[in-house]
This record gives C-alpha cells, sequence and structure tokens, in this order.
C-alpha cells in the first residue's frame, strides 16, 4: 500500500528529535546544510524536506525511498552514497536525502 506523499509532510511538522541528537551523531549530513547549530540544521532539513513536495524529481525520490534504501536510516548515513542508489541523482537528490537523514536517522547501535 503506498502511502501518499502529503501524508508524510504531515507527520514533518510535528517532527521532534530523538533525545541526545547531537551535529556528531549526524555525520556527512551536517554539512549540507549551511547553519551554526544542530537545531538551525533541524529546521532548515525540515524546510527542504517540505519543499520537495513542488519538485516532481524530490517527490519521486520520496516515493521510493523506502523501497530503495529500507526503512531505516542512520545518523551516520553518506547521503551521496544513499544518492547512489537513485537513477539520475543530483545534487538536490543529495540534499533532500541528507534532510532525511537529519531528520529521521538514527544512531548505530551496537548488539554486543
Amino acid at each position: 500500500m503506498q502511502i501518499p506523499l502529503t501524508a508524510t509532510l504531515r507527520g514533518a511538522y510535528s517532527y521532534q528529535a530523538d533525545e541526545g541528537s547531537a551535529p556528531s551523531q549526524v555525520g556527512s549530513a551536517f554539512r549540507y546544510f549551511d547553519a551554526a547549530s544542530f537545531s538551525a540544521v533541524r529546521r532548515l532539513a525540515l524546510a527542504a524536506y517540505v519543499d520537495a513536495q513542488r519538485c516532481p524529481r524530490c517527490r519521486r525520490v520520496l516515493a521510493e525511498r523506502f523501497d530503495r534504501l529500507g526503512s531505516t536510516l542512520f545518523s551516520d548515513d553518506d547521503p551521496r552514497e544513499l544518492a547512489c542508489s537513485f537513477d539520475g541523482a543530483d545534487a538536490c537528490t543529495v540534499r533532500l536525502l541528507a534532510a532525511c537523514v537529519v531528520l529521521f536517522g538514527r544512531p548505530r547501535e551496537s548488539v554486543h
């Protein structure tokens, strides 16, 4: 069952980061946003995520995100590497994936 893009975006407005999120945990995704603090990066990432509805390519990336990347993003994922999973990926795709990592990425945990 496909989830409409608007349903995904509605949840973005009320997004709250997990406790303990810090720039050091975001890895390379942090550098795609020109900001001095992690809270500013989150705001810019949210704006990029919400603005994606206006771009046909970004809407396609969001629609195919789970099929191509799986259901879990990690805070240290490299958006450039993630973008390789999408045909015709460009700088816009990389920035959108960086926004997804900032907003939805979780820290990797060792099972040992």
